[in-house]
């Protein structure tokens, strides 16, 4: 899988070079170099150099072959930072990817408002810390009713947890036994997905939803026979591509975009519910939102797409946690009032503890209904846990056990 924190590491990278531009993205396969800026903050990250395997974020090359997260650099390797306890929560690492699956690398976008870290593609994924203020993307997904038959959907449900019917807690991970250890913590996980399309061994209580990083042929090649896998397995929903609005990530044109969404995607409009691309949370032009807005424009009706899926990278406390609310609710419109998937949010400064409680109170009530699921940024030791077998204070929160 691919590790976020790799992820995390390249979006520093890319958000150094887009902090300009907007929001960063940290979510790609492979392990990326993260970068955290905050005004008046300075954050300094530790960076270790890990292998993707499947499991775990790939970079752009590696994303389909390595079906993994955030983490590493290439395909096969990602670099992960590691933060200390002063430093804002990096992302995790990936193993070396297979043979065949693709990695992501890192980097990191930035906005006048946020600071987010960018993911490369499956294939290789490097870590970045940046000083510049900007902030992280999230990734949001809408579900709407879909078309996909109903027998499918009973027969996925049956083999693996399903998607919809299931909690809305879930976990983007590099590495599937931090996963089981979340469970066995008493983590109120029921999904999870690794910005690739193996799931890398997880634990078949959790539904695991398979994500097409790209269109680029390292991703794409063998995207059919690991779609059809994983729906084989119980997968009800499938992710479209990875922040295509950020050059460091899918980096794809929305009309481009559409076209390969209706490729790729489309064909299993009648097995599983489908996503838009997930974007960042960048306000510049042609990314986040008004990226979106354009895909559905030039889709022209023609996408098959039930929910949408976004990210968001910010600040904590009690008014990062309203931002990050308010950017929900207008990823929601934009997604035409589909339910919405954040697959990856994290806070980068001020009370990461304040900033979780406020923001699962809400997203577990009435109010945010549309929001069907939600994944921090990320399960890995700096995060949501403290250790491989214990949970940070903010973790346990967002796992519902404090």
């Amino acid at each position: 899988m691919y590790s976020k924190l790799s992820v995390v590491a390249l979006a520093a990278a890319a958000s150094i070079q887009e902090v300009s531009a907007g929001h960063v993205h940290r979510h790609m396969h492979p392990k990326r170099d993260i970068a955290y800026v905050a005004t008046e903050t300075e954050w300094i990250t530790d960076y270790v150099t890990v292998t993707v395997t499947e499991g775990e974020e790939p970079t752009s090359a590696a994303v389909e072959a390595a079906a993994v997260e955030p983490t590493t650099t290439s395909p096969s390797s990602i670099i992960v930072p590691s933060t200390t306890s002063s430093t804002v929560v990096a992302e995790p690492t990936t193993p070396t990817p297979e043979p065949s699956t693709p990695t992501v690398s890192p980097t990191t976008l930035a906005t006048s408002v946020k600071t987010s870290p960018v993911v490369e593609s499956p294939a290789a994924v490097t870590s970045e810390t940046s000083s510049t203020t900007a902030l992280p993307a999230t990734n949001i997904q809408v579900a709407a009713t879909s078309s996909y038959s109903t027998a499918a959907a009973s027969t996925s449900a049956a083999s693996t947890s399903s998607s919809s019917s299931t909690g809305k807690r879930g976990a983007a991970y590099n590495d599937a036994s931090l996963v089981s250890e979340l469970l066995n913590l008493g983590g109120q996980i029921s999904w999870a997905y690794n910005w690739g399309s193996s799931s890398g061994g997880l634990v078949n209580s959790v539904a695991y939803y398979p994500m097409l990083w790209s269109s680029a042929s390292e991703h794409s090649s063998d995207w059919d026979s690991k779609a059809s896998a994983a729906i084989a397995a119980g997968s009800d929903c499938l992710l479209s591509f990875n922040e295509p609005d950020i050059s460091t990530q899918a980096n794809m044109g929305a009309a481009d975009a559409a076209a390969a969404h209706i490729k790729f995607m489309n064909p299993y409009a009648d097995k599983a519910r489908i996503s838009a691309p997930a974007i960042s949370s960048s306000q510049n032009a042609n990314q986040g939102i008004d990226w979106l807005t354009q895909f559905f424009t030039a889709c022209n009706g023609e996408c098959q797409v039930d929910f949408c899926a976004a990210h968001w990278y910010g600040p904590g406390g009690a008014d990062g946690a309203a931002e990050f609310l308010e950017h929900l609710t207008n990823v929601h419109t934009a997604c035409e009032n589909k339910n919405v998937w954040v697959t990856e949010f994290a806070a980068e400064s001020g009370s990461v503890d304040d900033f979780m409680s406020a923001v699962v109170s809400a997203l577990e009530s009435d109010a945010y209904s549309f929001v069907e699921k939600y994944s921090y940024f990320m399960v890995s030791e700096g995060s949501l846990l403290d250790s491989a077998t214990s949970l940070s204070s903010f973790g346990k929160i967002f796992a519902g056990i404090a």
